[in-house]
């Protein structure tokens, strides 16, 4: 196995999607990390809001390669593993922002997350052969380039709304798409692999979601939004959950949140098996 570490797949992967709006109301917030709905009653008219917001979580996972030369040495896997310090030089261009529309109990929640990364770096690495029985330590010069497409869309209803707050559940989609490139060189004592060699190639995740959201009252304008869902589709499973501090305002609201997003692949032929973002963002929610 290559244990190296890369970067980011940040931003995106998210891979992705972000806690959306938490509860149907007048002035939900838009959906995941993003900042939730405005301190209001609820009513029967349409209301719709926006919301940019910048994420910047830890990222660990791993990443496989799949070469031929590789396969008769056992799969070549690289761990991910960096912080928000690092990975925002690995940023080559993205966008992140979230919808809601509602009346009364009812919403529909979205957002969008778009990155393209790259990296280059050193590391020492080890490859293992086939059913682990031959671990050879090599130097490596590992460059990755990546593409990652992130939507969520989640209709649901308030179940029970008052002046501390409110709670409500939801089932939707979720959709990565990601296109992913890797060259390497190595440096050792083998010849089991290719020196230099490159893969690459894509795949998309779609999961169906379903969760609680909603926010709990701290005043007449701080409130602590609340999101959690599970999920799961062909060979894959995927959770999210995203708490924080919230201030409404009369053109919308600002947000501070914590959010946790994750996948695994049980393919063992996946190209990313497993994924892990989490961390502190921030949020602007505008009534439109």
């Amino acid at each position: 196995m290559i244990k190296s570490t890369l970067g980011s797949v940040a931003f995106a992967l998210a891979l992705s999607v972000a806690p959306l709006s938490v509860c149907a109301q007048t002035t939900s917030p838009a959906p995941v990390a993003t900042p939730a709905p405005t301190m209001q009653s609820q009513d029967n008219t349409w209301h719709t809001t926006i919301s940019p917001y910048l994420w910047l979580p830890g990222i660990g996972g791993t990443l496989s390669l799949k070469h031929p030369a590789l396969t008769e040495a056992g799969d070549a896997n690289v761990n991910i593993n960096t912080g928000p310090s690092n990975y925002l030089s690995f940023i080559n261009g993205g966008g992140l922002i979230a919808a809601n529309v509602s009346k009364g109990a009812f919403d529909v929640g979205a957002d969008l997350m778009f990155l393209n990364l790259s990296h280059n770096g050193n590391s020492a690495v080890t490859i293992t052969g086939p059913l682990g029985e031959l671990q050879i330590p090599v130097t490596s010069a590992v460059g990755w380039h990546l593409n990652a497409t992130l939507w969520e869309l989640t209709p649901g209803m308030t179940l029970a709304h008052g002046s501390g707050g409110d709670v409500g559940a939801f089932i939707g989609v979720r959709s990565l798409s990601l296109t992913a490139a890797a060259n390497w060189t190595f440096t050792g004592p083998i010849d089991l692999v290719p020196l230099t060699g490159q893969a690459g190639g894509n795949a998309t995740l779609t999961d169906f979601i379903g969760g609680v959201r909603g926010k709990l009252a701290l005043g007449d304008k701080w409130y602590v939004p609340y999101y959690v869902d599970f999920g799961g589709g062909n060979a894959n499973s995927t959770y999210q959950w995203y708490t924080g501090i919230a201030y409404a305002q009369h053109w919308g609201d600002l947000t501070l949140f914590y959010r946790d997003l994750g996948y695994n692949q049980t393919n063992s032929d996946a190209r990313l098996q497993n994924v892990n973002l989490a961390g502190l963002g921030f949020g602007a929610t505008f009534k439109l």
